[in-house]
């Protein structure tokens, strides 16, 4: 039997089953403080004898096996979590092996293995919620460099300086077109507003613009987008529409429609891929 958790910012999902698309039993606990938190989660997986758990962690969190502070968060991207070890929280109770990678990745491997992102090469899951972050899968492996990818705090333009909600960058696409952005700008959650709400061009306008910058250092063969934000259905249809006139043709791209796609998996792309992460044992610890 494997595990599966999903940490976000505003929640935690929690899985168990016999393979990542035959979950038994599942759970969703609120993200508060770390102690809080991680109680409810061992008190979940306590129940169970597990041969793996796969964690997919919002970030930045350490990811180098090498590092003493493997698994720490190194931001305060969430207050009260900067300097927690993840790794280590889960391990103070759980004695099974864990496997580790950002939220996001694992999003982007779920959707590879068995959704939006099967048969290619080369994709990118985005996220668009309470915060912005991406996913590169190269040959289907979860690419890494120096420090796992960032993609929420690509340099945004700014021209009516609306303030970010980003605690390290003052124009960064997370601080000026998440969740917590939105509702900062017009006063009410992105649930709140209605599809005909003017606000809604300008945040597709803001998104196509993240996803250009992916399209030019990474080229993918998808982007899959989802998150809270994203529930808005309306706001593909704008986004495919921006990338289409800021690229302006300067390179061929495939067909916009296939290019940028829902995530097949809908929100359990994260529970999924944590699973399949935890099942192939990498990173483990």
């Amino acid at each position: 039997m494997i595990g599966g958790a999903e940490l976000g910012g505003t929640k935690c999902v929690l899985a168990v089953g016999n393979s990542p698309l035959e979950i038994l039993d599942r759970c969703t606990v609120p993200t508060s403080d770390p102690v809080s938190t991680f109680e409810k989660i061992h008190n979940f997986f306590s129940s169970y004898q597990l041969d793996s758990l796969g964690v997919g962690s919002f970030g930045p969190i350490i990811l180098d096996r090498k590092s003493v502070d493997y698994g720490m968060i190194y931001s305060e991207s969430k207050k009260g979590w900067k300097g927690i070890n993840i790794c280590q929280m889960f391990k103070d109770k759980l004695k099974f092996d864990i496997a580790i990678d950002t939220d996001v990745n694992v999003a982007g491997l779920g959707e590879f293995q068995y959704g939006a992102g099967k048969y290619s090469n080369n994709l990118v899951y985005l996220t668009i919620g309470t915060g912005i972050g991406g996913g590169l899968l190269v040959n289907g492996k979860i690419h890494h460099g120096i420090f796992h990818l960032e993609m929420g705090h690509i340099p945004m333009p700014n021209p009516e300086s609306f303030d970010s909600v980003c605690r390290v960058h003052d124009n960064c696409w997370d601080g000026l077109a998440s969740g917590p952005a939105l509702e900062l700008r017009y006063g009410m959650a992105p649930s709140d507003m209605v599809e005909s709400h003017m606000g809604w061009d300008e945040e597709a306008k803001l998104i196509a613009l993240g996803v250009i910058s992916i399209i030019a250092n990474h080229s993918p063969e998808k982007i899959i987008i989802g998150g809270g934000v994203m529930r808005q259905k309306h706001l593909y249809s704008k986004i495919k529409k921006h990338v289409l006139n800021l690229w302006n043709d300067y390179t061929p791209i495939i067909n916009i429609d296939d290019l940028i796609v829902e995530p097949k998996l809908g929100n359990d792309s994260g529970i999924i891929g944590s699973m399949i992460l935890g099942n192939s044992g990498s990173a483990s610890i």
